[in-house]
């Protein structure tokens, strides 16, 4: 777990609050929306603050809490909050290729919502 906070910590500072909103109003648009484990409100304008905080919300979770409970095919509530972490960070690190107008983000996000 050390090495996802270290993860967390690294991440890059963010991108413009207009590129933010433009690129949530194109997702939108396309309907995109990545799985998660746990819910996460507001995803589409997440910021790097905002990621700090949800990895602090959900390692402070009590392992008896409903939300951990809930997601029924991982095995403790630990591998719950690793998987929802990483998935977390994986789709933010997307999220900010998607707002640098990186082409791959792009061609990928497409190909899931668009090509099909």
């Amino acid at each position: 777990m050390d090495d996802l906070q270290a993860a967390y910590e690294a991440l890059q500072p963010d991108a413009s609050q207009e590129q933010i909103k433009l690129t949530a109003e194109a997702l939108q648009r396309r309907q995109y929306m990545p799985v998660m484990i746990l819910g996460v409100k507001d995803f589409f304008l997440f910021t790097r603050e905002d990621m700090l905080r949800e990895f602090d919300r959900v390692q402070n979770l009590d392992d008896n809490s409903e939300e951990l409970k809930s997601v029924i095919a991982l095995s403790s509530p630990q591998e719950v909050r690793e998987k929802h972490l990483l998935t977390l960070l994986n789709q933010y690190t997307l999220l900010c290729g998607l707002r640098k107008s990186d082409g791959d983000a792009w061609a990928l996000v497409n190909e899931l919502y668009e090509d099909d």
